[in-house]
């Protein structure tokens, strides 16, 4: 595998994962309730008096624990770009602030939907890379691995439901967009991955080791 190949993948991983993280802002400007891990984040956030971006971190670094030592999946340098990149580019976003907080219901609900659908280009694009899935990315799939019998989007929703609960008695945030999102995400990822003729369990990922042998090996060849 040429490096060359590998600098474009991991540019397209970074791209997809910066599409996320304007997907996650458009979700949290909507102002209509936040997503379901974002009730998670939120609700951390303020009981720790901690920006979104670092508890986004610190959780997602966490998970990548359980995708590890539970559900075995890899761990690749998108999983760690995914855990580290995406909760700070939401803080820049929200640095720059670019879009306003909607203060209409209806127009909330626009900008939700298009959040999805922009969250749900972004993991096809940098999941597809097969540098490794993002923490959460990994979790769906590592459950969903352990279920083939179901479409993905339903075990996403699967796992929204579950965190929403939690969330909810967390006092995370939960609103109608929450109940929305944990409804209509998985069916528009799952839009858009059959549109894009994708199936991320079909996926081949690398973990890090991998990579840098392969790398490694080029160099010495």
């Amino acid at each position: 595998m040429k490096s060359k190949e590998y600098a474009k993948r991991g540019l397209q991983a970074l791209v997809g994962l910066f599409i996320c993280a304007v997907g996650l802002y458009l979700t949290l400007h909507a102002n209509v309730g936040v997503s379901p891990w974002d009730t998670l984040h939120v609700g951390l956030s303020r009981v720790l008096s901690l920006s979104y971006g670092t508890v986004s971190v610190g959780f997602a670094l966490l998970i990548v624990v359980v995708d590890l030592f539970v559900l075995h999946e890899r761990i690749g340098f998108g999983t760690i770009m995914d855990a580290l990149v995406v909760g700070k580019f939401v803080d820049l976003l929200e640095w720059l602030d670019l879009v306003p907080q909607c203060q209409r219901f209806l127009p909330g609900l626009g900008m939700l939907f298009l959040g999805m659908t922009v969250i749900s280009i972004g993991q096809w694009l940098y999941m597809a890379t097969g540098l490794g899935c993002g923490p959460r990315d990994a979790f769906l799939v590592g459950i969903g691995r352990h279920m083939p019998r179901l479409p993905i989007g339903a075990v996403s929703f699967m796992i929204f439901a579950a965190v929403t609960v939690v969330g909810f008695l967390l006092r995370g945030g939960v609103g109608v967009g929450t109940l929305l999102f944990a409804v209509f995400q998985s069916a528009i990822m799952q839009l858009v991955f059959r549109i894009a003729r994708f199936e991320p369990r079909q996926v081949e990922h690398e973990d890090i080791v991998q990579t840098l042998q392969r790398l490694k090996k080029k160099e010495s060849a």
